[in-house]
């Protein structure tokens, strides 16, 4: 089969109907079941905090699940090392060692990066740059905190929040990497085989999140992955 002829058929495949011996996308609900089980294996008292009803790419083998920190389990790496491997990070509610420092030694005169507002800002509130400034502090703060101004531009905030107190990203807006109506590039991968091809996201999505969007040239609705750089990347054996 020529090149051409294989473009061909790997496009008709897209657009034909799913294959029902594909595996369904993972849900938060199942996710945060399995993040749950190493809580407690590992003696930790939380819940993820995951909605249940999001999807998340397949996976035909165990996920793997590890403290995105050592010592502490608030965030957790979820990985799957199947055939097409992909990872995610879980925030939990797990509570974080009392004196745990982000690799800073526990001597009077370190300090850490932070970025605090110059003045108190509202909910709902689009953050600047000139509302923003860096101070050192002498404790490291939990985590979620930056120590740039750069990825704060722009998003907004969830919560009112006074002058000089470290900005954390659950103060803010979730930052989407895709969003629903969002043109993307569709990208079909099958073996050594990638066509690219105008895409619509039908849905908000974070790098790793499972996704439906649409061609518009044949208005069919396809299941992938998102990736960055607006990139939604889909294989025959997902839809």
């Amino acid at each position: 089969m020529t090149r051409g002829m294989f473009a061909v058929c790997l496009i008709l495949l897209l657009n034909g109907p799913a294959q029902a011996d594909q595996p369904a996308p993972l849900t938060g609900e199942e996710i945060a079941t399995v993040v749950l089980a190493a809580l407690v294996e590992n003696g930790q008292e939380g819940i993820p905090i995951l909605a249940d009803q999001r999807r998340y790419y397949p996976c035909e083998v165990e996920l793997s699940i590890a403290p995105r920190r050592e010592g502490r389990w608030d965030a957790v790496d979820v990985a799957c090392t199947g055939q097409i491997p992909w990872s995610i990070v879980v925030r939990t509610s797990a509570q974080v060692p009392e004196g745990f420092s982000f690799g800073a030694r526990e001597t009077g005169g370190e300090t850490t990066t932070v970025v605090v507002f110059r003045h108190s800002v509202r909910r709902d509130e689009v953050i600047t740059a000139d509302k923003l400034e860096i101070v050192e502090m002498e404790r490291a703060p939990s985590a979620g905190t930056f120590s740039e101004i750069a990825p704060l531009v722009g998003r907004r905030m969830v919560q009112t929040l006074s002058a000089g107190v470290p900005v954390r990203e659950r103060h803010l807006e979730m930052d989407w990497a895709v969003r629903e109506g969002d043109p993307v590039v569709i990208e079909s991968v099958s073996g050594e085989m990638v066509i690219s091809m105008a895409g619509v996201a039908l849905e908000d999505g974070q790098i790793g999140d499972f996704i439906e969007v649409r061609n518009p040239r044949s208005r069919k609705t396809l299941n992938g992955i998102v990736s960055d750089g607006k990139k939604i990347v889909v294989s025959p054996n997902m839809n």
